[in-house]
């Protein structure tokens, strides 16, 4: 067992009459490895520090189904993955014997490929019903494991308190009973037993009754909007956050989204232009007074009649914070979108991909948004790197960029022009700027690639513009070399 884990056996010290709480607001601004090290100082440090090092907790079981660095050898994957699944396991043996280190557990994330056997000792199911604080439970895999029912079943019947849940249904069976707990936010992707015709509202309403009246955040699959029934409507009037992958007849949505009063982020991925996307842009214009995040991405090149829908519905919402269009279409239409991200003054995460053979122009493009911006994610053609630079100095606020090409513009390069940069990603290179306080010297330190393929919102704390497109800027990052799981 590692020793990070290991109870320690000291006297209790008091942790300087100092109030829980504060401890904690301090021990929560240390970097890992000094929060390792508080665990062997006392026991009132060792409880706070685990409550601090393992709240989240990722495990990560990478079985045949998942595939590393396509263009490794197999022995390079088994060196990259072996250590961190053999960890996983350690970890899901340890919760049943250590009960103070179960309670510090608030989040569970399993990253998981189809791996039969991996289960047989049902090691997570031992763990999961010696956590009864639990909060959170996420599976994120493409297809749910064989004893996903007896998981569902364990949730259901140990982790009273819970209140996020995430899993994929293909084929799921539903659990014996009902849940009770009153979930908060519920994501059930991917989804692909939706593609026969069931009815995923309906599963809801007989899987989750407790939820109507308490989810704020909901994520679906490969639905049909014109099936959502009355029953959800009130359900809809409550939601902060609905996601929707591959939705169909979306101008549907229109109906329930009349009921809504506090939707602060749309997403809609994978949508099809043409005429129920304009429609639903058309008609969401007077709705979703609230909305500070909107997310567009499509799979098709959408033409200038969607652009326009596009535009009217950023116009109609200037309180936009975050913003993400993955629209595919010719350059040349692009600037039918500059009126609206000029109105768009509260601007501070833009993601703008227009497709990969376009060519942006920087400059008029650039001039139109807000100098507040704070993080910025830009599809363009490598020509362009020089006048972006001359650009983007002006954003003084600037502290995450993301570029498609490495050259000629390093993270070196772009950690030094550009002063406030704390994260930079140029093609694959992927670094956290470290400056030194008194010489102003920059220090470039590289991402590992296992844990950029595994980054989850939880890894950025408070930094909620990092937190909204990790899974994007993860997949983006590492599509070139790794399938991710998501």
């Amino acid at each position: 067992m590692p020793s990070s884990l290991k109870p320690v056996v000291q006297e209790t010290l008091s942790p300087g009459g100092l109030p829980l709480e504060l401890w904690l607001m301090v021990m929560k601004l240390l970097p890992n490895s000094s929060a390792r090290s508080c665990l062997q100082v006392c026991r009132s440090w060792h409880d706070m520090a685990l409550t601090v090092l393992f709240r989240t907790v990722k495990l990560h079981f990478t079985g045949s189904g998942l595939a590393f660095y396509g263009d490794f050898s197999t022995q390079q994957r088994v060196v990259l993955s072996a250590p961190i699944s053999e960890r996983s396991w350690e970890i899901l043996d340890y919760i049943p014997t250590n009960s103070k280190f179960a309670k510090a557990i608030k989040y569970i994330i399993v990253y998981a490929s189809v791996a039969p056997l991996a289960f047989e000792k049902l090691c997570l199911i031992k763990a999961l019903r010696c956590m009864p604080h639990l909060l959170g439970f996420e599976w994120i895999s493409a297809h749910s494991p064989c004893v996903i029912q007896n998981i569902q079943q364990t949730l259901l019947v140990s982790c009273r308190n819970l209140r996020h849940l995430r899993y994929p249904l293909d084929t799921t069976p539903p659990p014996f009973d009902p849940f009770p707990q009153k979930l908060t936010s519920l994501n059930l992707t991917p989804a692909e037993m939706w593609e026969n015709e069931d009815n995923a509202f309906w599963y809801i309403i007989d899987v989750f009754p407790s939820a109507l009246d308490t989810l704020t955040s909901l994520t679906l699959a490969c639905v049909s909007m014109k099936d959502i029934p009355t029953q959800m409507f009130q359900m809809f009037a409550r939601l902060r956050e609905l996601t929707l992958w591959e939705p169909y007849e979306i101008d549907a949505l229109l109906l329930p989204l009349r009921h809504e009063k506090a939707l602060e982020s749309l997403s809609l991925r994978g949508a099809d232009g043409g005429d129920n996307l304009r429609a639903f842009l058309r008609g969401a214009t007077a709705l979703l007074p609230q909305l500070t995040t909107f997310v567009l991405t499509s799979d098709e090149y959408i033409e200038g009649d969607d652009l326009n829908a596009i535009r009217d519905f950023l116009t109609a919402h200037p309180g936009l914070i975050r913003l993400h269009l993955c629209i595919y279409c010719p350059s040349r239409l692009t600037p039918i979108l500059y009126p609206a991200l000029a109105k768009l003054q509260s601007l501070e995460a833009l993601w703008l991909d227009t497709g990969p053979g376009e060519m942006l122009d920087i400059r008029p493009l650039l001039a139109v948004l807000p100098r507040s911006l704070q993080v910025l994610v830009l599809y363009v053609h490598h020509d362009c790197f020089g006048e972006l630079l001359r650009c983007l100095t002006e954003f003084s606020h600037l502290r995450s960029l993301c570029v498609p090409y490495e050259e000629p513009l390093t993270p070196q390069v772009l950690a030094i022009e550009l002063k406030h940069l704390t994260f930079v990603a140029a093609g694959k290179s992927v670094r956290y700027v470290e400056r030194g306080s008194s010489d102003g010297t920059v220090e470039l330190c590289a991402a590992p690639l296992l844990e950029v393929a595994t980054w989850h919102p939880s890894d950025f704390g408070d930094d909620l513009n990092m937190a909204w497109m990790a899974e994007d800027l993860k997949s983006w990052i590492t599509s070139a070399e790794w399938k991710v799981l998501h």
